[in-house]
C-alpha cells in the first residue's frame, strides 16, 4: 500500500545514493538514528521545535484517514550531536485513537521518538523510502532553518510508518550535509 502511495509523490524505496557512500549507511538504517548517532558524539540532545496539532505535508495526506485530512498531530525536532544539528525530524501521529504510541506521542517531550518507538515489543516498521527534498518541498526550508544553513539546494531524506495494533506514526528524517564529517565505521 504505502509502495504506491510514496511513488505517487516521488519516494523511493531505493535508496538515492551508492552503496559506498558515507551516507548509504545512514539512510538505510534499520535501527534506531538515535542509537547510532549518541555512538558518535560526546553530547547528544533533542531540541523539540513543534509538537501540536497541524497542517501535514502535501505528500503525507494520503497517509491521514485515506487522504480525507490535512491535519494531525505532527512533532518537528533536530538531533543534535556536539551542537551540531545532523537530523531534522518531522512525525504524525497518523489515528486519532487513544493507544500507547499516541500517549508516547504526546509525551516524549525532549526526549527521543525514535528509541521509544523501538522500545515497544511488536512494532512494525514499513520499508524505507526515500527522496531528495528540493526547495519545492515543504520539508526543505524547515530542514534548512533546523540546520541553520540557507543555501542547500535539496536534502536527502528518508520515511517509514511505525505500526503498533491499530496506531500509526509516519516518520521523517532528514540529514544534514554535515553528516558525513561525524561518519565513523561501527567498528571504530
Amino acid at each position: 500500500m504505502y509502495r504506491e502511495l510514496n511513488q505517487r509523490w516521488r519516494w523511493s524505496d531505493v535508496p538515492p545514493v551508492p552503496a559506498g557512500d558515507p551516507l548509504y549507511s545512514w539512510l538505510t538504517e534499520r535501527g534506531s538514528l538515535t542509537s547510532r548517532l549518541r555512538a558518535i558524539c560526546e553530547e547528544f540532545r533533542v531540541l523539540v521545535h513543534q509538537s501540536r496539532f497541524g497542517r501535514v505535508c502535501p505528500d503525507e495526506t494520503f497517509l491521514l484517514s485515506g487522504g480525507n485530512s490535512a491535519t494531525a498531530i505532527v512533532r518537528d525536532v533536530s538531533l543534535i550531536c556536539d551542537e551540531i544539528p545532523l537530523v531534522f525530524g518531522h512525525s504524525i501521529l497518523m489515528t486519532r485513537k487513544s493507544g500507547p504510541l499516541a500517549q508516547s506521542f504526546k509525551q516524549v517531550g525532549n526526549n527521543s521518538l525514535g528509541a521509544t518507538l523501538f522500545a515497544y515489543p511488536g512494532i512494525h516498521r514499513s520499508p524505507i523510502y526515500f527522496k531528495r527534498l528540493n526547495r519545492q518541498h515543504a520539508l526543505h526550508a524547515k530542514s534548512a532553518a533546523a540546520f541553520g544553513e540557507g543555501t542547500e539546494p535539496f536534502y536527502w531524506a528518508r520515511r517509514s510508518v511505525f505500526s503498533l495494533r491499530f496506531e500509526q506514526v509516519c516518520v521523517t528524517e532528514v540529514f544534514s550535509p554535515k553528516l558525513v564529517t561525524f561518519f565513523r565505521s561501527p567498528e571504530k
